[in-house]
């Protein structure tokens, strides 16, 4: 199918869909079925028998002229033709579920006349590519749009020349502050201005079309609705490559022509714009992008793939906790009762099974501490301290999977969301660690408490946070800062040393720092700890306390 763009597309769509919606409820109705067959112990019939129905599905899809359902059907069956094994990883086995789950999704948002588009699939296929370690489709693959519009290219601006190297300079600060997550405002405007120097530049050359397109994408990429995706700040990247090679060249590059299918994510993002600036009308007039789904539709649209199939999820990760809190109770009933304990059979079976679970969600690191302890059982006289410990810490991790199914995308199968997850949670930390340091600040200047009355609640929420992204050292350290702050600021009658405010603040900025290099570059992250470290350790001195 090609790219679905109005809503008479997604109206013909929906009606030749509806002449065969209960055949494709019943094919993924039934290949759900037998995911979940094969994952409770299943032989290969039940994976066969999915494979049946997957093959049924794409020739509906190809009868349907849906061309993003029908590539991910293909996508699962070159990775089963790809296995050199007779088991399935788990991590495969997540990939067909999510592949499952967001075909049912996607088919309910079209049948409920929401504003899709094939692009929303594009995580997904690439989920399932990367397991059999192809190269990922780009987010336009389906978008459909002539490329070779008459465009007349404006004359040459007479008596100007720019430094290109200034101009990679603005574009990889603004990159840096994308990545690193400091906002998105900001280094978008300090990147279009880059590209906008460049359009003009190129004005009376052959690739003048291709840079006012960029302006354009940026400028859409800048709109509130947009996401910055990791895949969307690659093709930023690709934009300030294009600009090495015109500085290398001294401007010759400006001649030649730029690969076409750069320029068609460009236009995919223009398309998704909003029409408020002139380069974005004039992008979209040009090209006939009119009449697009735009970026807020869609935004709304992935955050309901996951559809009601998330309540289930979410079922699956409460139930998931609920076995962890009955092997607690067994845990404990045998610390307090040696001779009424249960045997070491049944704690054995319990965490074989919550491994397994753990296993088929991707939580491998949960799914090992599980095993660890079913061998530290076997080998016999377990020390139930140690157990529960253990135990505790599995629950610790489940309880964030029912965040994570409970966040807009938060779907524990889905790598690539997990990721985008990831970096908007780095970025909201680090924001919150930015107002803690202006909340201190104004504290020292003026003297008044209410400037910090919510840094510790701040601080807590960072903790959090990077409890779910597996710090658990920089969540300790977030909590002594907290409690610092309480007891020597907010409950002490005498205000605390600047000495110790500054070391707070330090400890602060490289926690703020060591954020940062989780989404980009990983330099200095050591060191980032160490500096926190030993700051705390200057407050933990009694000699500076009070």
């Amino acid at each position: 199918m090609a790219e679905i763009t109005t809503g008479n597309d997604i109206a013909q769509f929906a009606a030749s869909l509806h002449l065969v919606r209960a055949e494709v409820d019943n094919a993924l109705d039934h290949a759900s079925a037998q995911l979940d067959a094969y994952a409770n112990g299943g032989g290969k019939e039940s994976l066969r028998t999915f494979l049946e129905e997957i093959q049924q599905l794409r020739g509906t899809f190809k009868m349907l002229d849906f061309r993003a359902g029908e590539r991910l059907c293909e996508e699962i069956a070159e990775l089963a033709r790809s296995w050199r094994s007779d088991e399935v990883s788990p991590t495969i086995l997540g990939a067909y579920t999510q592949a499952v789950v967001y075909l049912k999704q996607y088919i309910e948002l079209v049948v409920d006349d929401k504003l899709v588009s094939p692009s929303l699939l594009i995580p997904t296929i690439n989920l399932l590519r990367r397991s059999r370690h192809e190269r990922p489709l780009p987010e336009a693959y389906f978008f459909l749009v002539n490329l070779r519009p008459r465009i007349e290219t404006p004359p040459a601006i007479s008596g100007t020349s720019i430094s290109y190297r200034r101009v990679r300079q603005l574009l990889q600060l603004g990159m840096l502050g994308l990545i690193r997550g400091a906002g998105r405002h900001g280094p978008m405007q300090i990147i279009l201005r880059a590209i906008v120097r460049v359009e003009e530049d190129a004005r009376g050359t052959p690739s003048w079309s291709f840079w006012l397109v960029a302006k354009a994408a940026v400028e859409a990429l800048g709109q509130p609705a947009f996401e910055v995706t990791n895949q969307r700040i690659s093709l930023l990247g690709v934009l300030d490559r294009q600009v090495r090679r015109i500085q290398q060249s001294e401007g010759a590059a400006l001649q030649e022509k730029l690969p076409d299918w750069v320029l068609k994510e460009l236009l995919y993002l223009v398309a998704l714009a909003e029409p408020d600036s002139e380069a974005v009308i004039t992008v979209q007039e040009k090209f006939q992008l009119s009449g697009t789904v735009r970026e807020l539709q869609l935004v709304e649209s992935r955050r309901n793939l996951i559809g009601p199939d998330h309540s289930a999820m979410l079922s699956f990760a409460r139930a998931l906790q609920d076995e962890v809190e009955s092997l607690k109770d067994i845990i404990d009933r045998n610390q307090r009762n040696p001779d009424m304990a249960v045997d070491d059979a049944e704690l054995v079976e319990r965490l074989d099974r919550i491994a397994d679970t753990l296993a088929m969600v991707n939580m491998s690191e949960a799914a090992q501490r599980a095993e660890s302890l079913v061998a530290m059982i076997r080998k016999g006289s377990p020390e139930l301290n140690h157990l529960a410990d253990e135990v505790i810490r599995i629950e610790q991790d489940i309880y964030t999977l029912t965040h994570k199914v409970g966040a807009d995308n938060g779907q524990v199968i889905d790598q690539v969301t997990l990721n985008e997850g990831r970096i908007s949670i780095v970025a909201e930390a680090v924001t919150a660690l930015v107002m803690v340091k202006r909340a201190v600040a104004s504290y020292l200047d003026t003297g008044d408490k209410l400037h910090v009355q919510n840094v510790g609640k701040s601080l807590h929420d960072v903790g959090g946070a990077v409890l779910f992204l597996e710090k658990p050292m920089l969540r300790d350290i977030l909590l002594e800062l907290e409690g610092f702050i309480v007891a020597n600021v907010l409950e002490s009658r005498q205000a605390p040393q600047q000495r110790q405010l500054e070391a707070f603040a330090d400890s602060v900025t490289a926690i703020e720092y060591f954020l940062d290099t989780l989404n980009g570059p990983s330099a200095g992250a050591d060191e980032a700890i160490r500096l926190a470290t030993e700051s705390l350790n200057y407050l933990r001195e009694p000699h500076v306390a009070g």
